[in-house]
């Protein structure tokens, strides 16, 4: 780390002398550029264009022309892949090895007919894919529930005790049950309000005059004043007549239980709809799971993030993805609503592997990981096996160093993958995007995020936002290296991106400037990655 750290130093001295010599955007400029900026401006350059593209288009026509690429497969771990997509469908990855529709395991790495990829979830027989998920937190909360039901969770010793809390704090399930309690709770001040009124004046109709004149004598209790408070809002903001009886405000307390049960039943049923039970079914001790089929109605984002790496190059259709002589395998993990599985991203990891991918990308995490040592165990793997793994940082808006975005690049000894590049968003005028993740130790550099132009389901294209579009962005350019330079490890084009990112003076920057919240402090740049990489190749000849 400390060699790392040394030659960051000495190659980003003339970067960031050349970034000094450009001129700022003025305020004007960059509200322009969020509605007038170049469909493929992720591609372009500072110097040329005047947007924080990463060069590739620039590094295509200086470093690449003419230079031979080897074939890299890339897999795509995200919501699934429309495989026959007129930009996509000549790249996808096909498994030779296999004889399509025998039912056979014809290649005997325990997946049948898997033909493009693979689908962890949907159950074998094809008939039930998941297409909604719970959040891991709720997941988490209901597994945790039913294990303390009979057990006084204040003697749990302190680590569980925490990780409790943590996630009844995170789960909105939970959140809809303690807003039930809450509802219920203030319900009963409304008979406290009541009882008091009929005793402050006996035998005589109180109305909501005597509401707003009366100073009741409960002010040690904070929810009695709540709910007589809201009582109050409630009768100026329905502009009831003064004379009216108080009681037709009293509506207010079934209806704020009625509410709080419907939100907390709505929070069950989505809880028990994901149909996992039915993909795990009858499996035995060590059997995969899941189906070969790849593409749905909702895997626009899993086809967007493959257009972005490498949609074909020069066919004059749709866009240009980053990386040519490239082949895409897609793996299914994700839906739109909903987390992924532990179990299944680290089976997704592994497959990726062992069917040859040496670049992964995975636009996708969540903020709790109850079997991570599942996922650190592939990634382990997929580092010795020397593959890189190219991740998004996650659209929170957190510190990602104290609020962990998961599947996380530290294993749970601290010690950090040296296989995986977490990345941040960008705008095209270099400052981070408002959604986006950051972490001085946890996100190691930037890239575009806003309006990624690529490719959607059914051979459609959009621009899209989010880590999930820098991600693949970022796995691009990596794919680069490792497709015109193969003898760069995953270790080294990790380095050579890190070292060459693009920075932006602080002083054009925002409140968050890119050198105090990431590893590298700048915006992933393509030429100079390649710049680098080719004069290290001819160096070591």
């Amino acid at each position: 780390m400390k060699k790392l750290l040394g030659l960051f130093g000495v190659f980003m001295l003339p970067l960031c002398l050349n970034a000094q010599q450009n001129k700022g955007l003025t305020d004007s400029k960059k509200k322009d550029l969020f509605t007038h900026h170049p469909q493929n401006w992720h591609m372009l350059s500072f110097e040329k264009d005047s947007v924080y593209g990463i060069g590739a288009n620039k590094a295509y026509a200086e470093i690449l022309k003419g230079k031979t690429a080897k074939k890299v497969l890339v897999a795509v771990i995200d919501a699934g892949v429309d495989i026959d997509h007129e930009d996509l469908k000549s790249i996808i990855w096909t498994n030779k090895k296999e004889i399509p529709g025998n039912g056979i395991d014809d290649d005997d790495n325990g997946y049948i007919d898997d033909i493009h990829g693979w689908n962890f979830l949907g159950s074998a027989d094809g008939k039930t894919n998941i297409e909604f998920a719970t959040s891991e937190d709720d997941r988490e909360y209901l597994r945790l529930s039913k294990l303390y039901e009979h057990i006084d969770t204040t003697k749990l010793k302190a680590a569980d005790k925490k990780y409790f809390n943590l996630v009844k704090r995170k789960s909105a399930l939970a959140q809809s049950k303690r807003s039930l309690e809450a509802a219920i709770n203030l319900a009963a001040k409304v008979d406290s309000i009541d009882r008091y009124f009929k005793k402050t004046f006996p035998n005589k109709v109180v109305t909501i005059q005597n509401l707003y004149d009366t100073k009741p004598e409960f002010e040690k209790d904070k929810e009695l004043i709540l709910m007589y408070e809201l009582l109050k809002m409630r009768a100026q903001a329905s502009k009831y007549s003064p004379d009216l009886p108080i009681n037709v405000l009293y509506k207010i307390s079934p209806f704020m239980v009625n509410s709080a049960e419907n939100n907390l039943q709505s929070q069950f049923v989505s809880s028990s709809k994901d149909g996992r039970a039915v993909v795990m079914a009858g499996l035995k001790p060590g059997q995969n799971w899941g189906n070969n089929q790849l593409s749905f109605k909702n895997s626009d984002h899993g086809t967007h993030v493959a257009g972005a790496i490498a949609a074909v190059r020069g066919n004059g259709i749709g866009m240009d993805g980053i990386a040519d002589n490239i082949e895409i395998m897609p793996i299914r993990v994700v839906v739109p609503q909903g987390d992924e599985y532990d179990e299944d991203v680290a089976k997704a990891i592994r497959y990726a592997v062992d069917n040859g991918a040496t670049v992964i990308n995975m636009s996708f995490g969540k903020r709790l990981s109850p079997q991570k040592q599942l996922v650190d165990d592939a990634i382990k793997y997929a580092e010795k096996k020397d593959v890189l793994i190219v991740r998004g940082g996650g659209n929170f808006t957190e510190d990602t160093d104290q609020y962990v975005f998961y599947p996380s690049q530290f294993y749970a000894n601290g010690k950090k993958a040296t296989n995986v590049i977490t990345v941040g968003a960008t705008s095209p005028f270099g400052e981070i995007m408002g959604f986006s993740n950051y972490g001085k130790k946890s996100v190691d550099l930037f890239a575009p995020g806003f309006d990624v132009y690529s490719t959607g389901i059914g051979n459609t294209y959009s621009g899209m936002h989010g880590t999930s579009m820098a991600s693949p962005v970022v796995c691009g350019v990596a794919t680069l290296l490792r497709s015109y330079y193969p003898k760069l490890s995953a270790t080294e084009v990790k380095s050579i991106l890190m070292q060459t990112v693009t920075i932006v003076p602080e002083e054009w920057q925002g409140k968050q400037k890119l050198q105090h919240i990431s590893v590298s402090g700048g915006i992933v740049n393509a030429y100079q990655a390649l710049k680098l990489a080719d004069q290290q190749s001819k160096s070591t000849k």
